[in-house]
Parts: C-alpha cells; sequence; structure tokens
C-alpha cells in the first residue's frame, strides 16, 4: 500500500472501535429503559381497591388491552417518547402482550439478547391471529430467533409461528390475495414500459422458468446482450407465442413439451410432521408453508426426491479446491443462510469459501467444517481488510472484526461475543 495507508487505517478503527463502545452503551440503556417501562405500566396499573371512577369531570381511567391504567399514561408516554397519542397506545398494548402473552420474548429484551423495537414487532404483528391457547406455542417458536437473526428472518419466523397455530389463517390468505397484472409507460421514456403481477407461486415458477429458457435460446442463438435484457425481450415474445414455438420447435420431442415447467423446489420438512398436512414445512426462498400447500407449488410439474442430508456429519474431505456436489449440499443444508453476521441471504445460490484460507499441497482442506456460504462482498472482507474467521467445529463461525468486534454465527443465528467486563 501507499505511504500512509497504515496511519488512516489505524485510525479508522480506533474511530470505529467507538463508536462500537458507545454502541453497546446505547443499548445496554436501551435494555434499562424497557425494564423501567414495565414498571411504568405497573406503576399506573388502577388499583384493584379503588372503584373506576363513573364521572367524566375527574381524573379517570384508560383501559388498554383489557386492563386498566391511570388516564394520562399513554399521555406521559407520548411526551417522554416524543410520539402520538396513539403510537403511546399502542407501544402499551404491544407491552401488555409482551410481558403477558409471550414471557421468553420479553425474557430476551429484559436481558438485552433482543432490543424492544424487534419485541413489539413480534406482538404487533402476532396479536390479531394467534388464538387464545396458542400463544405458548408462539412464544416458544419465536423467542430463540429473537435478537439472533435480523428483520426478514424474524419476519418469516412470526409466519411460521401464526401458522402452526392458526392454519386456516395461512388458507384464508392464500384464498384472499387477488391475482392481478398491472401494467404501464415508463413516464420519462414511452417507448418503454413495465409490467407487475400477483400470480399462483406455480405460475410464477413456471413462467420464470419459460422466460430463461427462452432467453438462454436467444443466446444460443447469437443474441449478445446482457441476461437482463434478454429476459425483458423473452418475456416480451410470450405475448406471440407463434414466435416462441418457432425458436422452440427443435427442441419439442415426442410425448412431451419443452414448456413443461424444470423448476426446482428445496422442501425442508420433519419426518415426524409427515402424517398431518397442516404441519409446516420450509421453502427455500419461499418460507414457510403447509404441507397440504406444496402441492400446489409442484403442480404439473416433475417431482425428484432428493434424500435427506445428515448435517451432523462432518464428511469426507477431499484434496481439491472445486467443491464436490455431496459436499456442498451438506454444507448448504447446515447453513441456509449466508454465514456473514446478521445475513438474510439464501446460501443456495452462494459461493462455499475455504475458513481457513486453501493452500494447494495439502489434502484434506475441502470438507464441510471448513466451508461455509458467503457472498462476493462478505468474501471480500474476510479476505482483504484484516478480518479473521475461525470454525472451531461444523457449521459454527467465530467472526473479529479490524476494530476488534466478536460475533459467533451459528445455525440459531447471530451472538455477539462481549469481552469479559
Amino acid at each position: 500500500m501507499c505511504d500512509g495507508f497504515n496511519e488512516w487505517r489505524a485510525n479508522a478503527t480506533s474511530v470505529m472501535a467507538r463508536y462500537v463502545a458507545l454502541r453497546q452503551q446505547i443499548e445496554a440503556l436501551e435494555t434499562e429503559s424497557a425494564k423501567v417501562l414495565a414498571d411504568v405500566l405497573d406503576a399506573y396499573a388502577w388499583p384493584e381497591s379503588v372503584p373506576e371512577p363513573e364521572l367524566r369531570d375527574q381524573f379517570g381511567v384508560e383501559h388498554v388491552g383489557g386492563q386498566a391504567f391511570g388516564e394520562d399514561l399513554t399521555g406521559e408516554l407520548a411526551l417522554a417518547n416524543r410520539m402520538s397519542l396513539a403510537g403511546a397506545f399502542h407501544l402499551v398494548s404491544d407491552m401488555i402482550t409482551l410481558t403477558n402473552r409471550l414471557p421468553q420474548c420479553w425474557a430476551k429484551v429484559a436481558t438485552g439478547e433482543a432490543t424492544l423495537r424487534q419485541a413489539r414487532r413480534v406482538a404487533s404483528e402476532t396479536e390479531a391471529f394467534v388464538p387464545g391457547d396458542g400463544w405458548a406455542t408462539v412464544d416458544a417458536m419465536i423467542a430463540p430467533a429473537l435478537g439472533v437473526v435480523n428483520a426478514t428472518r424474524l419476519n418469516k419466523m412470526i409466519s411460521a409461528a401464526i401458522k402452526t397455530v392458526n392454519p386456516e389463517h395461512a388458507k384464508i390468505l392464500t384464498d384472499s390475495r387477488p391475482r392481478r397484472v398491472w401494467t404501464g409507460v415508463d413516464k420519462q421514456d414511452p417507448l418503454t414500459g413495465w409490467l407487475s403481477a400477483r400470480l399462483d407461486t406455480k405460475d410464477a415458477l413456471s413462467l420464470e422458468s419459460t422466460i430463461q429458457m427462452v432467453a438462454d435460446q436467444l443466446a444460443n442463438d447469437g443474441d449478445q446482450t446482457d441476461v437482463d435484457t434478454r429476459r425483458a425481450r423473452a418475456l416480451g415474445m410470450l405475448a406471440d407465442p407463434s414466435s416462441v414455438l418457432a425458436m422452440t420447435e427443435n427442441t419439442v420431442t415426442s410425448g412431451s413439451s419443452v414448456f413443461t415447467p424444470k423448476t426446482q423446489v428445496y422442501v425442508h420438512m420433519h419426518l415426524d410432521n409427515l402424517d398431518d398436512w397442516e404441519n409446516l414445512a420450509r421453502v427455500e426462498l419461499l418460507g414457510p408453508v403447509l404441507i397440504s400447500q406444496i402441492g400446489a407449488i409442484t403442480k404439473g410439474s416433475k417431482v425428484r426426491l432428493t434424500p435427506v442430508i445428515h448435517c451432523g456429519d462432518t464428511g469426507t474431505p477431499v484434496d481439491s479446491y472445486e467443491i464436490p456436489d455431496r459436499i456442498r449440499r451438506q454444507v448448504l443444508a447446515g447453513n441456509p443462510y449466508d454465514v456473514f453476521p446478521w445475513a438474510s441471504t439464501p446460501s443456495r445460490n452462494l459461493d462455499l469459501d475455504h475458513t481457513i484460507p486453501y493452500k494447494p499441497g495439502q489434502p484434506g482442506q475441502t470438507r464441510p467444517d471448513n466451508l461455509g456460504p458467503l457472498s462476493r462482498k462478505a468474501h471480500r472482507i474476510k479476505t482483504h481488510c484484516d478480518w479473521y474467521l475461525a470454525q472451531p467445529e461444523l457449521d459454527v463461525y467465530i467472526w473479529e472484526s479490524a476494530s476488534g468486534q466478536k460475533i459467533q454465527v451459528d445455525p440459531t443465528g447471530t451472538h455477539p461475543i462481549r469481552p469479559d467486563p
């Protein structure tokens, strides 16, 4: 590097370390604030020994979430939090849901493992859809993920929990979603337009497969434009099916159609759940669905059953840099997402990175407990930015940044490693 780089880099990481320390102080204060807020609700709860006043011209009662409080509770909270009275009302409502119905989630907040903002999202998203006897199940499903996964993955956990205790809601939601197509013209360029649609997932996957097939054929016929341009052109060609049929007529074989969907769907389910179609399965890239709904996704497609990979086995290592399919499948089964902290990018299409960098000539380096799925950006940070990554065991990754932050990533999520006080 050029003169002055080391000094610049040292100063940058030093300032970052100051910021990290400040963020940790703020997080500790936010935890204490959440606990004091719970004390506020207890303190403002209307005393059972005092009758609720009936007259309007005196200090009265405010009812939130089926509980009675002093009338100015939400007013005080609105001022303290710089929010509207309605916002303060929802804050109190969410706190009641957390402390009374989701005690495991609330415990994550009270111990500083999760923020109140994350926990409130759980409370608000589940309030209208969880039956009375379903709260313990929802709490047990979501609490382990709270504070250790980002918002995208948490939303999927919330959806899975709701579908587990209220499968009828999942069916109603699917049936109630309007199937529509929207088209328009670009306001800046009248010669280009846009198209958006809500389809059944089966049809969307089939359309994606057909678009890609036509785009690939365009490339084979000499179209040298980028893949996105070819895919847009392929979609336009479907407006005139005869042109697509003419292009693909040589690829149609007897008894089959070139347009038979060639989509691949990865479905994860527990063997014990197969006897009840109301149980959940996880479909990669789509999220949690009822087992009974999987057929609606694969209908009309050829289904290939792939054996389950045991995720606890490190497997037989190989000596090459290239990663065999059997090892790749095992690593992806144990790590459904990018193993960079807080990531939510599905691992299916990511490269597998050697945790200890590959060195030609050394045997046994390409094995599941020395591999992890990483995005290109995360790989560059690991390789070129003085970060350190260790893999003490299968599917467990310890990151240390240049500023000294240490984070553990494992199948349960992301866990900051705090230095001993």
